[in-house]
């Protein structure tokens, strides 16, 4: 439900015009069509020969048992045939070659013979078995790969390595996506200093701020970091107002119950809306979603646990489909894993579990992992993905199914 609250408040980001091979990882903003026929002529998908009807046998009772063609000319790709195949004749051809007009079939070169050529003469001939004349074979007919208006690719389509391939065959120098999530990413606390610099007594790394950076870099957003906010109102109230400019504002610590957990209190008074604070799972209860509208764009806020584990978790299960969501995707997928042994839900939330996911006799297992606390990413950093265990059930038995978030991108 949690979830359904920040999805209903994303809106689709604007198309643009992209340059085809800077469009890797963005989803199609339309319905792109194909623009002609493919391939746009009958082409051979064999090295071999191109051949027309076998020349009349003659008077013999016995039927020949192979055919003989006279060669009149070479195909290779890229050239255009010079000759029209009349009875008898064939064309030394090439994979990928535009087959003649007058071919009947292209027979592979293995499944032919050379016949030397009379005493004095040019004249090269082939003899091919009739079992291998069979009409249209080993030719790729025009347009039976793509036809001129149907949808080659459909909105909402995220451009992989294929796509792009696909796209630059049909001559797609630009096309129309829909741009990329900027996101800025704060870090709150008096205790935080840059994950490079040694603590004083009291003061832990940041260890948030470059775990989300690489989070957003894979869900395909752009990550923009600003600097650290101390716990006052005015310098939360700095950087928050620089962070609102962005697409998305991840906000980490500072949205508990603690005296200093001000970030609720300035997102208020700098205009944004509340959508949810608090959610029942740990770790991640003190999550915080909101909305900022202003001047016809929007900001969709998170405020993120400072706990790592909690942070991260909180990432996986809200902040990425928001981001899909926002990049183009309709339709967000349901990723489900075998337990490998037995879990017991304490409490009354639901329980994010830090999973092992592997393929295992073509089914996806999920071993649960020991952990600690949200504080502990060591843990954690065995995982590579979550499972969702819900309160209701109590008792989870391994060998049933159970809902899991991969963070390796799996589905």
């Amino acid at each position: 439900q949690a979830l359904q609250l920040a999805l209903q408040a994303a809106v689709v980001m604007d198309a643009e015009d992209v340059l085809l091979e800077q469009a890797a990882g963005l989803r199609l903003a339309t319905d792109l069509l194909v623009p002609q026929d493919l391939p746009a002529a009958d082409r051979a998908m064999m090295d071999g020969f191109a051949v027309s009807q076998p020349a009349p046998a003659g008077s013999e009772q016995d039927p020949p048992a192979a055919a003989v063609f006279t060669v009149v000319e070479t195909v290779t790709a890229g050239m255009v045939p010079q000759r029209v195949l009349e009875c008898g004749q064939a064309a030394r051809i090439m994979t990928g070659a535009l087959v003649p007009t007058g071919a009947r079939c292209v027979v592979p070169v293995e499944r032919t013979s050379l016949l030397a050529a009379a005493a004095g003469g040019a004249v090269e001939q082939v003899a091919v078995p009739l079992e291998f004349l069979k009409a249209q074979a080993h030719i790729l007919p025009a347009g039976s790969l793509a036809r001129r208006g149907d949808v080659l690719l459909p909105a909402g389509t995220q451009i992989r390595a294929q796509h792009i391939a696909l796209l630059a065959e049909h001559g797609f120098a630009r096309i129309p996506v829909h741009r990329r999530v900027e996101a800025a990413v704060l870090a709150t606390g008096n205790e935080l200093v840059h994950h490079s610099e040694t603590p004083p007594p009291g003061c832990i790394r940041n260890s948030n701020a470059p775990m989300l950076q690489a989070q957003l870099a894979a869900a395909g957003a752009v990550p923009r970091m600003l600097r650290t906010a101390s716990d006052s109102l005015e310098s939360l109230r700095r950087q928050i107002q620089m962070g609102l400019r962005a697409d998305v504002l991840l906000l980490t610590g500072g949205v508990s119950a603690g005296i200093l957990d001000l970030v609720p209190q300035v997102l208020r008074e700098e205009g944004v809306q509340q959508i949810l604070h608090g959610v029942r799972m740990k770790p991640g209860k003190p999550l915080f979603v909101g909305v900022l509208r202003q001047s016809g764009r929007q900001c969709l806020v998170f405020g993120l646990p400072g706990n790592p584990v909690s942070s991260l978790a909180c990432f996986e299960l809200f902040v990425r489909p928001v981001l899909e969501r926002l990049g183009g995707r309709t339709t967000l997928s349901s990723l489900r894993a075998l337990l490998t042994r037995n879990f017991t839900v304490r409490g009354d939330r639901t329980i994010c579990q830090p999973v092992q996911l592997r393929l295992s006799e073509g089914h996806l297992t999920a071993e649960p992992l020991a952990w600690n606390s949200s504080a502990d990413l060591k843990s954690a950093s065995d995982a590579n993905g979550m499972a969702i265990f819900e309160p209701e059930r109590g008792e989870y038995v391994a060998g049933e199914m159970v809902q899991v978030i991969s963070w390796d991108g799996w589905g």
